[in-house]
């Protein structure tokens, strides 16, 4: 995953689109591996597949039936590794994000065979389809990068307003992450949920970082209100997962929650 050199201080939005721009210009597979730590292109989409099915399809697999005629969106698609696989499952699938170069996404998405999506630029905390008319929305490894808590708000709202009634939201966001970021200890996770609470005050943390770095965190319970606020349902509570040394799978850095609108 590519990061800044120094702490962002041209506001993230302005870095992370003047940093992506700065990989497409260098080459076609430094772009499409900016947004992870994937090795390469191929790579990146082989995760985006991974991360796709474990971290969004296999949590709302028993809410979502029908998802051959529906339409599915996701909040910041970067390179189009997960809308790539996501593609099969839906009518169509819609991606937003702040970066000036779909056309690069276009061109690679077409070129694997996938025809039924749509690219827009967002100006990083809206979602610009109408009202009620969208099935699915998601997001990953994204909301942990939105500048303030204000973005994460308004990524809430815009989800809850563009959701059908009855559609389900996927929506991850940073963690705070004490003794469970190495581990697949459960005990440890658990603690770490507990902890939060006391150590979130105000629910939230605003961090100083290099663009690409977490730089906000969010306690579970005060997702859960906000998301509430917005005439999203609790579903369920999610955690990321990665592959540590010799594969081995452990926590990741974000919570996550699994939303209706109501």
């Amino acid at each position: 995953m590519a990061t800044g050199r120094d702490i962002e201080n041209r506001g993230h939005i302005t870095g992370f689109k003047e940093e992506i721009s700065k990989a497409a210009s260098s080459s076609d597979n430094d772009f499409f591996t900016w947004f992870d730590s994937a090795r390469d292109k191929e790579a990146a989409f082989i995760k985006g597949s991974w991360d796709f099915m474990q971290h969004i399809a296999y949590p709302s697999l028993k809410f979502l039936t029908g998802q051959e005629d529906k339409v599915a969106l996701e909040i910041g698609h970067g390179g189009g590794r997960l809308l790539a696989a996501a593609s099969p499952y839906f009518k169509s699938v819609i991606g937003v994000d702040i970066h000036e170069n779909n056309q690069l996404v276009e061109d690679e998405l077409k070129m694997r065979g996938i025809n039924n999506f749509q690219l827009i630029k967002t100006k990083g905390s809206d979602i610009p389809v109408n009202n009620a008319s969208i099935d699915f929305v998601y997001s990953f490894i994204v909301l942990q990068h939105v500048e303030t808590l204000n973005i994460f708000k308004e990524y809430l709202k815009e989800a809850g307003r563009v959701l059908k009634p009855g559609g389900i939201a996927v929506i991850y966001f940073g963690r705070k992450k004490m003794l469970s970021g190495k581990t697949s200890s459960r005990a440890l996770y658990f603690i770490d949920k507990i902890a939060e609470r006391f150590l979130l005050l105000k629910g939230f943390h605003e961090l100083p970082a290099k663009v690409n770095v977490t730089n906000l965190i969010i306690s579970l319970s005060y997702a859960k209100s906000l998301a509430k606020n917005n005439g999203l349902e609790i579903l369920a509570d999610l955690v990321s997962y990665k592959k540590g040394q010799n594969d081995k799978i452990i926590f990741g850095g974000q919570n996550g929650l699994l939303l209706r609108r109501i």
